[in-house]
């Protein structure tokens, strides 16, 4: 898309009617259209007597350089939605060649079943600007002899919470008609501004008729729990799949498209990759399996499909029927060269809907279970932590430009404070470190309004922490640390900014939460994400950390042989295999990802060995014979 297009939409307006009478206007001009009898299409048309709007009309239109299809019609749609709507309501331009897949794949199967193309109903139930409706019409009219009008008024229906967006689909699938060779006054849809989380498609008397949508496809809107309002969280839960983690939009979608496909109807999805693995999907999962839809998983793994946000996808397709599962991993643009015999059979028995399913090929699954069972898991041997979290770590935290014997000094916003060191706590950050080296280097100081209560072992605590902390009281704080104290009140403001203001904390200045403040142990740090397995050890034991965790231990040699351990290329073929993936490379380390991988059982004999091994080969081959894994690439 040029560039100069962009900047001027960027520029111009927000407002719909501006916005769409300027893209119908220049559409027309540019593909030559003189007169349109469609009475809708007329209402956004600019006239001579606009002046205004016909002097922006005639500097935007020399951008397009003779070209100005319904693509590109359908791509400035989706980028003229204000970013607050794109965040709230998840719309996303999905390419021509993912739709086309989807609708194509669908076909076909109806095909082999010689079910009449002519009476197929398809469904989007978060239609967006209709770009899935496109590419359903152009199929249409490459197979049927059915007119424009009859498509859109038999065999597409449409739903959106957005009535910009129903007026946009109608605007598309017109002027799409219209540089066809027909246009009618009038044409009939089937689009609904209706939120999907609690229509009735039984309202429409043509899927009542029909038992329901012969096929829904689409791209269901990604919006996490953050950006969720109370209402859409409160018909969310009317969906068992959202009962798992945090509530995040498309899950729900999955659903309410079978809940609403006619029996043996299909579903084709591009969405989200991570349900398979993550807690959020865990109800998802179930769901799955206990229906045994026959399901096909195209997964793109970290490649990207969307230009407009870092998002991992797939294709799912899923039949209204019983069947199995069946995977595949691919880059995005080798869909098409996809066969049969690419994709990998799953009983759903086989798979474990509680901790994620693990979907690569027979071999390395079978790898991947020796390296999950051949000892004791790793959550079992070890505590495994997450770090702190005040929500505002950049006033807690500082880095000392001078120190004495009672107070730290350092520079916040170009002002110079002073605070109590007893106040004070060592702190660091686990998503930087590469080794221990950098634990001097990159070390903090927290401020910590707390006191820590150490706590027998008795019944009251038996098998929980011997620790607990205690907020200080404001008048012991502004009493024996009076300068921590005023530099927290200069900061009061944005302190209660935290948790968007709506949170009454117990002291205004306590952290925006209580987890790893009475951690206490020898550890070993690692990240959120990484591209490599960086694993560092310290054996300051009331070290305070964030944005990471950390296996917690009393013994130094489990720690440091199990460091060992994990900074293999074993180890990292495991997490590239059953993690999360980022983008470049990146894998998730969250404790979900790697309780389960398994510790063999060694002599102490062994232990020796293995620590004075240095060669990375010969690391590798003294795990991978402990693991009994013969074939396997590292």
């Amino acid at each position: 898309m040029n560039q100069n297009i962009l900047n001027y939409l960027k520029e111009y307006s927000y407002e719909e009617q501006d916005i769409n009478r300027l893209l119908v206007s220049s559409f027309l001009y540019i593909n030559k259209v003189e007169a349109v009898n469609n009475r809708f299409i007329r209402t956004f048309i600019i006239d001579n007597q606009s002046d205004l709007e016909k002097k922006q009309l005639d500097k935007f239109i020399p951008f397009f350089e003779e070209k100005f299809d319904i693509e590109d019609l359908l791509e400035l749609f989706e980028f003229v939605i204000s970013p607050e709507d794109k965040e709230i309501n998840g719309a996303v331009y999905t390419p021509k060649y993912i739709r086309e897949y989807i609708v194509n794949s669908i076909i076909k199967e109806f095909e082999k079943t010689r079910r009449d193309l002519n009476d197929i109903k398809f469904g989007d139930i978060a239609c967006g600007c209709g770009g899935f409706f496109k590419t359903i019409t152009e199929e249409y009219k490459r197979k049927t002899n059915k007119t424009f009008f009859d498509i859109y008024n038999q065999n597409i229906f449409g739903v959106d919470i957005q009535q910009f967006s129903i007026t946009r689909t109608q605007i598309l699938l017109s002027l799409y008609a219209i540089i066809n060779g027909e246009d009618c006054e009038e044409f009939r849809f089937n689009l609904y501004e209706k939120n999907s989380l609690d229509f009735n498609w039984f309202e429409d008397d043509n899927i009542m008729n029909n038992n329901g949508l012969d096929a829904i496809v689409g791209n269901p809107p990604y919006v996490g729990s953050s950006n969720l309002d109370d209402n859409t969280k409160s018909l969310m839960k009317n969906w068992s799949v959202s009962s798992t983690g945090k509530l995040d939009l498309y899950i729900p979608f999955f659903q309410i498209g079978l809940k609403w496909l006619s029996d043996n109807g299909i579903l084709g999805y591009i969405t989200v990759n991570n349900f398979y693995r993550s807690l959020n999907g865990r109800a998802l999962r179930k769901f799955f399996s206990e229906n045994s839809f026959d399901f096909k998983l195209i997964d793109f793994g970290s490649e990207q499909v969307f230009k407009s946000r870092l998002t991992y996808t797939c294709i799912c397709q899923i039949k209204k029927s019983h069947g199995d599962l069946f995977y595949t991993n691919t880059s995005p643009q080798k869909i098409e060269a996809l066969r049969n015999k690419d994709f990998i059979h799953f009983d759903y028995k086989q798979l474990n809907d509680y901790d994620g399913w693990q979907l690569d090929d027979a071999k390395t699954q079978l790898n991947l279970s020796k390296l999950e069972n051949t000892g004791k898991k790793l959550g079992d041997l070890f505590s495994i932590r997450n770090g702190f979290a005040t929500l505002r770590n950049s006033i807690y935290l500082f880095k000392p430009i001078e120190q004495d014997e009672l107070f730290y000094y350092f520079e916040k916003n170009g002002e110079r404070f002073q605070v109590e060191r007893e106040i004070c706590r060592d702190a660091i950050k686990p998503n930087i470190l590469k080794s221990e080296k950098d634990l001097e280097v990159l070390m903090e100081k927290i401020i910590f309004p707390y006191n820590i209560i150490e706590h027998q072992n008795n019944q009251l605590f038996q098998n929980q922490d011997l620790r607990s902390v205690k907020t200080i009281e404001e008048k012991t704080f502004q009493n024996n640390f009076p300068n921590a104290y005023n530099y927290l009140v200069y900061n009061k403001k944005e302190l209660a900014k935290r948790d968007k203001g709506k949170r009454d904390y117990e002291i205004w200045y306590a952290y925006g939460r209580n987890q790893a403040l009475n951690i206490s142990g020898l550890k070993l740090l690692f990240p959120y994400i990484s591209d490599a397995p960086y694993f560092v050890y310290t054996n300051e034991k009331d070290l305070l950390f964030y944005n990471g965790y950390a296996l917690v231990s009393d013994s130094e040699n489990d720690l440091k042989f199990v460091q060992k351990l994990l900074k293999t290329d074993v180890f990292w073929y495991y997490i590239k295999r059953t993690s999360k993936p980022y983008a470049n490379d990146y894998f998730a380390l969250a404790k979900n990802y790697i309780k389960n991988f398994s510790i063999p059982s060694f002599t102490q004999k062994e232990k020796e060995s293995f620590m004075r091994l240095q060669n990375k080969e010969s690391i590798n081959k003294f795990l991978l014979d402990k693991y009994n894994i013969t074939d396997i690439e590292l």
